[in-house]
């Protein structure tokens, strides 16, 4: 457990890193781009190459801002030197810390090629359960394309079009924050802002502390590991709702939470997401869910 806390930290942190340059593309695609889903732990992930070589294993990261992430075992590998750092936090506010940068000359899917990638370059490979990612793919990378993470058909799809207009059922319009798409989120009767994470592996959902206390547990909240955060190290802890969770028209009884998040919003996990087929349409900032609680993996 202590090595997917880890791993939600360095997901928190990219958060805080912007990178917002957009990928110039050299190849429009056909209709439709499909590529077979894998999975590093509960985050969805593609076969890539960079500058032509590989395939590299790239998490897709809903949660991470800017373009994308390498290792730098990776980045060394292929003679990618530093392009200078940026700063970041892991979520909280506190304790900045400097993230190297670097510049790709292409990373290339199904035959789409994107160039000229700004990405961040650290050590991903520390954990265990993230010993086989080469990096991460935010959804900026995407700009542009409508992107589906179909997790039951286990598909990544790229299409060009927008999406209808939200109904605030199965389409929803969300706020980009810095390429982090937040949506609005009903915990019992208590609306809040929480960002959709693919990258996070830690829980469902993931809440700031100031709401867990207005709610009614139906469990007694159990520690189920530590975090060391860039500010000090963090209790996690877990426990049932006794009221459910909304997401758009799709209701989540008798969930499991764990808290605290480590900024104010909450934070809606790949656990939570293993039923759906998500669109996104970056365009104007809209979210489509199709439910398949069959097909999950």
């Amino acid at each position: 457990m202590r090595q997917f806390l880890k791993a939600f930290l360095v997901a928190a942190l990219a958060l805080a890193t912007a990178l917002t340059i957009p990928a110039q593309r050299a190849a429009a695609p056909a209709a439709r781009v499909e590529v077979p889903m894998r999975f590093i732990g509960t985050m969805p992930a593609v076969e890539v190459m960079v500058n032509g070589k590989g395939p590299f294993l790239f998490g897709i990261d809903t949660g991470a801002q800017g373009q994308a992430r390498l290792d730098s075992a990776v980045a060394e590998k292929l003679g990618i030197k530093p392009a200078g750092d940026v700063q970041a936090s892991d979520g909280s506010g506190r304790g900045p810390q400097r993230m190297q940068m670097v510049r790709l000359e292409s990373i290339e899917l199904a035959g789409l090629r994107f160039s000229d990638v700004s990405a961040g370059s650290r050590n991903y490979k520390a954990s265990p359960r993230s010993a086989t990612m080469d990096g991460i793919i935010g959804l900026q990378l995407f700009a542009g394309y409508l992107v589906t993470l179909d997790f039951p058909g286990k598909v990544v799809r790229l299409d060009r079009g927008e999406l209808p207009e939200a109904d605030g059922k199965a389409i929803l319009d969300y706020k980009n924050e810095g390429g982090v798409p937040t949506v609005d989120l009903f915990v019992g009767a208590m609306r809040m802002s929480a960002h959709l994470d693919s990258g996070n592996s830690i829980g469902a959902f993931v809440l700031p502390m100031a709401l867990v206390e207005k709610l009614d547990l139906a469990s007694e909240a159990t520690v189920v590991g530590k975090a060391r955060s860039l500010s000090g190290d963090v209790e996690i802890r877990q426990a049932r709702l006794k009221e459910s969770i909304r997401l758009g028209s799709h209701e989540f009884a008798d969930p499991t939470i764990t808290f605290p998040a480590l900024g104010e919003a909450a934070n809606i996990g790949a656990k939570s997401l293993e039923s759906f087929a998500l669109t996104f349409d970056q365009r104007n900032n809209r979210l489509r869910l199709v439910r398949n609680d069959a097909g999950k993996k």
